[in-house]
């Protein structure tokens, strides 16, 4: 357990502050949020959108019977280790052919043609722990947009108080 602490620490904190601050303030400045990711990221990204909503954000995710068409003002947040799937680039292209922002949380830069590229360095993380596939990304993505909330409800002026008004009371 140490070993995985250590090593979402490392990456944790190698991620610029500026690349965060951008990513908060790209968020607090969108019409409208839409995220998406396949597989474990796309549910820690299903994850965010969630708090986005009980933030008061209009946010969805990509993929959903009720996601509305994506416009200029908006922002796309792409949750990708590689991003290598071609389902990822489509989505990039339809997003800027419609004027909107590209935001992406990724392990790999270079690989998405996005506006705004937050990268979880996990080269970091000194290999401590032999976790299976893209598990130490997963991790490392839910933490770090656990504290972008934070980020953001200090921006907002948000409190939990406030979220909780927001949370679901359906079954």
């Amino acid at each position: 357990m140490r070993g995985i602490l250590k090593d979402l620490q490392r990456i944790l904190e190698a991620v610029p502050e500026a690349e965060t601050r951008g990513f908060v303030e790209a968020i607090r400045d969108a019409n409208r949020v839409f995220m998406y990711g396949l597989g474990r990221s796309g549910l820690v990204a299903r994850m965010f959108g969630m708090r986005l909503v009980q933030l008061d954000r209009d946010a969805t995710i990509v993929g959903d019977t009720t996601t509305p068409a994506i416009r200029k003002g908006d922002l796309l947040i792409q949750c990708s280790r590689t991003g290598r799937s071609p389902i990822l680039h489509h989505i990039v292209k339809l997003a800027h052919r419609e004027k909107a922002r590209v935001a992406a949380v990724v392990g790999r830069p270079e690989v998405l043609k996005a506006d705004l590229v937050v990268r979880l360095p996990l080269e970091a993380a000194k290999s401590e722990t032999a976790q299976p596939m893209g598990s130490l990304f997963e991790q490392a993505l839910l933490l770090y947009l656990d504290h972008v909330v934070l980020l953001l409800m200090a921006e907002l002026n948000k409190t939990v108080e406030d979220m909780e008004r927001i949370h679901s009371n359906l079954p």
